[in-house]
């Protein structure tokens, strides 16, 4: 930067602490210059230190701010970043990085950004004719189903509180609204559309829960897959779910809660209801006081039973199902109040918290006492008794209420999945909303699976914008230089490849006599030569792992047991042995052994009729899983969302720059703006450009060229130094810079009258570059 360019109110570049920040330039003297970073920070440097490597030039672009950062004129991370920011301080939230959106939480609402006049206002039209908005890439995944005819989907992600779930119901908002436009006869309140809407405030009940981070966090993952006719219509669906975190129906950490239906079902049941079930307030249960949270001043838990009680109504579930339902909630819950003390082993100590539970379950309380203060094991026909340590009938106790919710989720979902199952299908558009990435203080069997399943999702982003970008040179012969970009193969070789992770994870849960420790030591032994893994230099029970986002490193205490997910088969033929159909059904799935030497483990039986088998663990389970995930996806246009929380403490118009760097850095747009901008990204067929652009050679003679030859004396007539294009074997290939789009909106400009000009640059500068894949 030129001395001359000293001016105060100039608008750099400088370097703070070693990181880029926008700033005003707010003082000139001979010997210093003084900035002010638009993020509030202040800094004095003396005149004699400037240079490229602390200060430099703001592009026009950057102080402007723009729709689409793939044209930011400033690449790199500041200027994203700051882009970002300058569009959350407008309560702009939505900008592109070419068919990726970012989306930041406002945690507020904003006038105008949603309802039925807006999502009308982006149907029918191209990606880029408006501005960036979740609807405007709802319209497009529908418009493409037709236009590409071809199945499409959205991969919504980012960190918890990040928004994830709210872009989810207006994706599929705006796809029912497109659905009941194209078939007005098919809508109505009992239509699929209906059933699939009321989805969300069911599966939100059931899955979602306050935690520090976010008030209506979901602790699961889902895959939400619509069928639609070729007429437009959606006739169908299905919901899968991943890694629901059922632990959290018996702890929670300090002041968050557990899931939403349990407080809904406590304030909201009407007084019959609570009389039946014997309700008593939140604060008298132990699953729900343990945190010192049991309301929430942004959560309405009485109308939020009303609207599941609607919801399951409209999923045409009897109202007799419903309140057999409710009666496992009350049941879990009273599990989870009984206590135990200890006489030459664990006894039940609260007879009446006993009895009200195995009410609810339609159980023998004797029978249920029996089961969770003694193990009972048949072993060659003779039949042992093992009494529990107190400790053991308290996990015993915490494995019933888990597996009763986790099977009633598994039911709600089966309602769910019958309601809006449809037959056959033009097209399908899916909607996944899973967790992001994870680094905690302490990261355990959870974190391990979620992190897993973000790099297999990095690995379909790579493919998908950094391979077929490269592949789309190599296919029409353009000349490129080799982009660089992360590849996260070997990591995911380490955790899922024969002997990774997983398979050691799998095989030490197998032996009766495992342990966590066995566990970290083969772990070390067998992989502390891969780059990829990182063993400790002090022993603490952890192992590492070098993520695309970066390190993390993982505690072992309680792997194996998360993984084995075990559940005694005493214990199951106490609830097969119930009164109640309904709690029957919830584990009519499992099957008992009559031997069950494997340390009273339920087992599975084998579909084939082959005998009885394990059930496989959780982990593998979840790997079976996501492979079935990403052969979906990899079936479908994808498009991305990348949801941004601006700050931890859930507040409104505040924005932590380092907090939103690190996200944008795990979300892979950072890499996303080089390679996109590294290669062309406006393409067109000869076709389109010729009937797009032909007035431009007007005075050229193009008459009797071919397509090919007319587009490149187009081009060259503009670009005459050919650095910024190339002519492929199908398309012209351009570069995005300022002198490329410029000459020819200028040229342009001489030729075409002036409302047909601004439509075109509007195609060539936005349409044809988002419209990439």
């Amino acid at each position: 930067m030129s001395t001359t360019a000293w001016q105060i109110g100039g608008r750099v570049w400088v370097s703070i602490n070693k990181q880029w920040s926008p700033a005003t330039i707010t003082n000139v003297t001979s010997t210093e210059v003084s900035f002010a970073s638009e993020y509030g920070q202040q800094c004095t440097l003396p005149r004699d230190s400037l240079n490229h490597d602390t200060v430099t030039q703001m592009h026009q672009t950057s102080i402007d701010s723009v729709d689409d950062m793939a044209s930011l004129g400033d690449l790199h991370e500041a200027a994203i970043l700051y882009n970002i920011y300058q569009r959350y301080t407008r309560d702009t939230i939505y900008t592109y990085i070419g068919s990726i959106l970012s989306a930041v939480n406002p945690y507020k609402l904003i006038d105008g950004v949603y309802g039925v006049e807006l999502m009308q206002s982006y149907m029918k039209r191209q990606l880029g004719d408006l501005p960036p908005h979740i609807y405007a890439i709802a319209n497009e995944i529908y418009e493409s189903m037709w236009r590409k005819r071809e199945n499409q989907c959205a991969l919504i992600s980012g960190e918890s509180g990040a928004g994830k779930t709210e872009s989810t119901k207006f994706i599929l908002s705006y796809l029912s609204a497109m659905s009941q436009q194209a078939c007005p006869s098919a809508a109505g309140k009992y239509a699929v559309e209906a059933a699939i809407l009321q989805s969300s405030p069911i599966l939100e009940a059931f899955g979602n829960a306050k935690t520090v981070y976010n008030n209506n966090s979901s602790r699961f993952g889902k895959f939400i897959l619509l069928n639609f006719a070729e007429a437009g219509n959606i006739i169908g669906g299905q919901i899968t779910d991943y890694l629901l975190e059922k632990n959290r129906v018996v702890r929670q950490n300090p002041l968050e809660r557990n899931f939403h239906v349990f407080y809904a079902l406590l304030v909201g049941s009407d007084p019959a209801g609570k009389e039946r079930l014997q309700l008593q307030g939140p604060e008298s249960y132990h699953y729900l006081n343990q945190s010192g949270c049991v309301s929430d001043p942004t959560i309405n838990d009485q109308q939020d039973f009303l609207h599941i009680r609607e919801a399951f109504e409209i999923m045409q579930v009897p109202a007799q199902q419903f309140s057999d339902l409710m009666s496992v909630l009350a049941g879990i819950l009273k599990v989870g109040n009984i206590t135990f003390g200890k006489a030459g082993g664990a006894q039940v100590s609260d007879k009446s918290a006993l009895e009200a539970a195995a009410s609810c379950l339609s159980v023998e309380s004797f029978r249920l006492s029996d089961a969770l203060t003694q193990k009972f094991m048949k072993l060659r026909g003779e039949e042992i008794t093992t009494p529990l340590t107190l400790e053991q009938a308290v996990d015993s106790r915490d494995s019933l209420s888990m597996a009763l919710y986790a099977n009633a989720f598994r039911w709600v979902l089966e309602k769910i999945n019958v309601r809006i199952r449809g037959k056959g299908h033009f097209a399908t558009a899916g909607v996944l909303d899973i967790f992001g990435f994870e680094n905690f203080e302490i990261n355990r069997f959870e974190q391990f699976n979620i992190n897993f399943a973000n790099e297999k999702l990095q690995e379909y982003f790579n493919k998908h914008i950094f391979s077929l970008e490269q592949h789309e040179y190599s296919k029409e012969g353009i000349d490129w230089a080799d982009i660089d970009w992360v590849d996260n193969a070997e990591c995911l070789n380490l955790i899922e490849r024969k002997l990774g992770i997983l398979d050691l994870l799998n095989e030490e849960s197998r032996f009766p006599k495992g342990t966590d420790q066995s566990l970290l030591e083969k772990l070390h032994n067998s992989h502390k030569d891969n780059a990829f893994y990182i063993k400790p230099k002090v022993n603490n029970n952890k192992f590492g792992i070098r993520h695309y986002a970066g390190d993390v490193f993982y505690d072992v205490v309680g792997l194996l047991e998360k993984n084995r997910d075990s559940f005694r088969d005493d214990m199951l033929k106490v609830l097969k042995d119930t009164k109640s159909d309904f709690v029957y059904d919830l584990f009519a799935h499992m099957t008992l052994d009559e031997d069950t030497s494997s340390g009273g483990r339920a087992f599975k039986m084998d579909r084939r009729g082959g005998g009885a088998k394990k059930k496989a663990t959780v982990s593998t389970q979840f790997k079976t899983s996501l492979h079935s995930l990403m052969t979906e996806l990899g079936q479908a246009n994808p498009y991305f969302v990348r949801c941004i929380k601006p700050n931890g403490e859930k507040v409104k118009d505040k924005f932590v720059p380092q907090m939103v760097l690190n996200q944008l850095k795990y979300s892979g747009m950072m890499e996303t703006v080089r390679i996109r901008r590294s290669g062309y990204p406006v393409r067109r067929l000869f076709a389109d450009f010729m009937f797009r652009y032909d007035v431009l050679g007007r005075s050229l003679g193009l008459e009797g060229k071919g397509e090919i030859e007319a587009c490149r004396l187009i081009m060259a007539s503009q670009d005459s130094s050919k650095k910024d294009w190339q002519i492929g074997k199908t398309k012209v290939q351009c570069m995005l810079t300022m002198q490329c789009i410029g000459a020819i909106y200028e040229c342009m400009y001489m030729y075409v009258p002036y409302h047909y000009l601004m439509y075109n640059v509007s195609l060539v500068i936005h349409s044809q570059i988002l419209l990439l894949y």
